[in-house]
């Protein structure tokens, strides 16, 4: 857009444009920016659905988490138990592969999810996405792993 702009100016300023011209020019271009920025998203997110964090020590984690915050067991497996914080949203800590803590993901639920839908407007900006059950899972610019599923999720164990 600044080469754009250079140029008409330069145009307008070796008299190549007239100043109805620059006016006419500048105003296309900033026309063509709002509606470019008011083009809708690929996606509607309507909540985080979860977060998974990755821990050393899942009963030990697990007890931090509901003694501190109240969460009751929603379900579980030997590595992985499910908090609920509400109907449509819980929190997961799963057994790490290191030694060190890491959030693994976070999940947003999408209003109107549809998997095939969802891979293919992906595919379209060159993201690769990795298809489960119900939900996806790609990598975000900085590498941080995103998930994509219905509001209503429910999770699944491994």
């Amino acid at each position: 857009m600044e080469l754009i702009i250079e140029r008409i100016l330069r145009e307008y300023e070796t008299g190549k444009l007239t100043r109805r011209g620059l006016v006419t020019a500048l105003a296309g271009l900033a026309a063509a920016s709002a509606q470019a920025a008011a083009a809708p998203p690929d996606f509607r997110a309507v909540s985080v659905n979860h977060v998974t964090l990755r821990v050393s020590d899942v009963a030990r984690s697990t007890k931090f988490y509901q003694d501190v915050f109240g969460m009751p067991l929603k379900t579980e497996s030997p590595t992985l138990k499910l908090l609920a914080l509400n109907k449509n949203c819980f929190f997961g800590i799963e057994a790490a592969n290191q030694k060190a803590p890491a959030v693994d993901h976070f999940s947003l639920g999408i209003q109107g999810f549809k998997l095939d839908d969802a891979v293919q407007k992906l595919k379209k900006r060159g993201i690769t996405a990795e298809p489960g059950k119900d939900s996806l899972k790609f990598n975000d610019a900085d590498g941080i792993t995103v998930q994509l599923n219905a509001p209503d999720y429910p999770g699944y164990l491994p």
